[in-house]
């Protein structure tokens, strides 16, 4: 949502008339509305701007959402389920947006109050109608006596509001019929009683009823002759006569009804509609206020759920069976929970989360996500099968000093990430050092498109050595962000765009850099590497080498280098090869058909992997780190992981495969490398990514 009418030609203003066309869709269902299309969609895109500018505001006004009901009920979209639709429909709009949970649960709750009132007034307002035509009756007594009480009669007699005529002091003279229906006593009992027995003032803030001269309608608990109590609208009118009021006329709206359908919307705004549990706005904004009203020294436990095998259950037994899962489990968590300060919640399709404000019983946090899996873990039998859906937990237990609320809920979401990476039914507490790692990868994964779309993404070069003399002899083409910090141990450029999805673009982006580069590598390299040897490399990640559109991506590069194929290496991803996944392996000979050099880079060694280097004729293969961040050149000759390694680099030999190293640290290391046999490297002992300018002066 924005907080203005968007150009309709903008990615914003298509969202704007989706949603009024969504909202139009709406009205329609629901009320007639004697206006056109065009003009009832302005209205509804007025109404819009008017939630978003609130929601949007630096200084939050929940008054705009009352605003907003108003507008609904004078502009006639009144009927009987408009109301509820449009709130729906308007919540999932606000949230698709990421607006904040607590301001749409309050603007919500202001559309919802002033709808109502809107309504309310109203009716209040055709109640002073009939009251005036009572009153003009009374004045035009002495000249149609007789036809104004037969008029005002079948009023008073039928109307199906309560109309009561007191005296000053405000006792009954006579009530109709349906004022007696409200209050539960006959009419003609009600005589000569005040009007203030049957009115409550036992709420402090409802202020004693100070007299009916007030003209003001008032919202007022009643209490009924059976001993139950109602909500009314009361107003009132005086009838005078020179000048000295007479009569009082009481207009008396039950509002029961309407109080049943605010509580009702209002239920159904803010809890789920298939397990009766507060949702994902209401939790947010209970979460809030229970974490502002503890001491700071308090502490709050925090699980996030999500089920591991609902869309399984959804798919073998069909969503019925999967909606009775989501159920049972909903009533589960509530049942373990109940001795316990706590607020259960469904805040997303298969996501539960539970809040502790956490008691001097309360159990550890591992005690209590065992107690969680063990209560999941029982079977829900649907016929002969029994049914049981585990669940990931991630839990955080913090002070109200030591973290918001909004913290809180993020740190648990984290944790809940690590346990679906360990596997099914599994739990992880927060842990504040693998958190902030979390989030610096985060951050700058999240960061990668955005200096993709400014051009801060540029291609950097790094220096691939023979090990033998150490000469540069191609080099490999990589992501780079110019000036960004690489923290150790975190990942790649290249392996954050996998993260993102992003690395689908940046593989042709990458390719099609070769062209123009090829020639200058050639001239540069095949005098040290040979006329008919590699001199450009380029590694691609899983997703990349997956992809269905790379080998048509490769033969436009090597049509426009103007060279032979063979003088650009394409190293595949071991792994996306091994499972087959997307186009790797048919990339992967296509290649080869081509006449490119083809390589494995992630290549750990095993049987599989070293029977698919004969099986596809790879040219080169690109070892992972067999030592796992262990310098080989300080392991003793004769251990077990040297021997292998030795072995492995013998039979790839053997196989008349060139054997590349990524991660060479220094010179030391790179003899070790060269007397075990491999033939390139490339890491910081040769130098660090940079730009053509830089590898051409070092090379030279």
């Amino acid at each position: 949502m924005s907080a203005a009418s968007a150009d309709p030609d903008t990615g914003r203003g298509r969202d704007r008339e989706r949603r009024v066309r969504a909202w139009l869709r709406v009205i329609a269902q629901t009320v007639y509305v004697p206006r056109g299309s065009a003009e009832v969609a302005a209205f509804l895109n007025a109404q819009l701007d008017a939630l978003a500018a609130a929601l949007e505001a630096a200084e939050f006004d929940p008054a705009a959402g009352s605003d907003v009901g108003v507008a609904l009920v004078e502009y006639g979209l009144t009927g009987e389920d408009t109301l509820r639709r449009s709130v729906s429909l308007l919540v999932d709009e606000m949230l698709a947006t990421g607006a904040a949970g607590d301001r749409i649960a309050r603007v919500c709750a202001g559309l919802t109050s002033g709808y109502s009132d809107a309504l309310r007034k109203r009716t209040l307002s055709q109640q002073e109608n009939m009251k005036l035509a009572l009153l003009t009756a009374k004045q035009r007594a002495d000249r149609d006596r007789q036809a104004s009480e037969n008029r005002f009669r079948e009023v008073f007699t039928t109307a199906a509001i309560g109309i009561a005529i007191t005296d000053p002091a405000g006792r009954f003279i006579e009530a109709n019929p349906a004022l007696g229906d409200i209050i539960a006593v006959d009419p003609a009992e009600l005589v000569g009683r005040p009007l203030e027995e049957f009115i409550s003032t036992d709420e402090a803030d409802e202020p004693p009823l100070v007299g009916l001269l007030d003209r003001r309608p008032d919202r007022r608990r009643l209490r009924r002759g059976n001993g139950e109590t109602a909500w009314v609208s009361l107003s009132t009118s005086v009838v005078r006569e020179a000048g000295e009021p007479v009569y009082q006329v009481a207009m008396v709206q039950d509002l029961s009804e309407q109080e049943l359908l605010q509580a009702r919307l209002s239920h159904q705004l803010l809890h789920d509609a298939l397990t009766g549990l507060a949702n994902r706005t209401y939790f947010l904004s209970r979460m809030e206020a229970v974490h502002g009203r503890c001491a700071a020294d308090e502490t709050l436990t925090l699980l996030c759920l999500d089920l591991d095998s609902l869309s399984l259950v959804n798919t073998t037994h069909g969503h019925a069976v999967g909606d009775r899962m989501l159920c049972a489990v909903a009533d589960r968590l509530k049942r373990l929970f109940a001795d316990e300060d706590a607020l259960v919640a469904r805040i997303g399709g298969d996501e539960f989360a539970v809040l502790v404000r956490d008691g001097a019983d309360t159990p550890p946090v591992g005690a209590i996500a065992e107690a969680v899996q063990a209560e999941l873990a029982e079977p829900e039998y649907h016929g002969q099968s029994g049914i049981a859906v585990g669940a990931s937990i991630g839990v955080v237990r913090s002070t109200r000093a030591g973290m918001s609320s909004a913290e809180l809920f993020r740190a648990a979401e984290s944790a809940l990430r690590r346990a679906r990476a360990v596997g099914g039914r599994q739990w992880a507490e927060h842990d504040e050092r693998l958190d902030k790692r979390a989030r610096v990868v985060g951050r700058a994964a999240g960061g990668l498109p955005g200096s993709w779309e400014n051009g801060d993404l540029v291609v950097a070069y790094a220096p691939v050595a023979r090990l033998s003399d150490r000469r540069m002899v191609r080099v490999r083409a990589l992501p780079h962000v110019p000036g960004a910090r690489r923290l150790t141990g975190t990942p790649t450029v290249a392996e954050l765009a996998e993260l993102t999805g992003l690395s689908a673009a940046l593989g042709p982006w990458l390719l099609g850099d070769i062209g123009p580069k090829l020639p200058v590598w050639w001239r540069l390299f095949a005098p040290v590497a040979g006329q008919d040897r590699p001199v450009h490399r380029v590694l691609l990640t899983a997703l990349q080498s997956a992809d269905e559109n790379l080998s048509a991506a490769v033969n436009r590069t090597v049509a426009e280098s103007g060279l032979p194929p063979n003088l650009l290496e394409i190293g595949l991803d071991t792994g996306a090869v091994l499972s087959g996944r997307g186009d790797a392996q048919d990339n992967l000979r296509t290649l080869k058909d081509i006449g490119v050099s083809t390589a494995l880079h992630g290549f750990a060694g095993g049987p599989r992997e070293v029977a698919a280097v004969e099986r596809f004729e790879v040219g080169a293969v690109l070892l992972a780190d067999p030592f796992e961040g262990w310098r080989p050149d300080w392991l003793p000759a004769d251990s077990v992981p040297v021997a292998a390694v030795r072995e492995l680099v013998a039979r790839l030999g053997g196989l008349g495969v060139e054997v590349g190293v990524l991660g060479v640290r220094d010179a030391a290391e790179a003899r070790w490398w060269d007397a075990t046999g491999a033939h390139t490297g490339e890491g910081p002992a040769f130098g660090e990514p940079t730009g053509l300018d830089e590898v051409v002066a070092a090379a030279k």
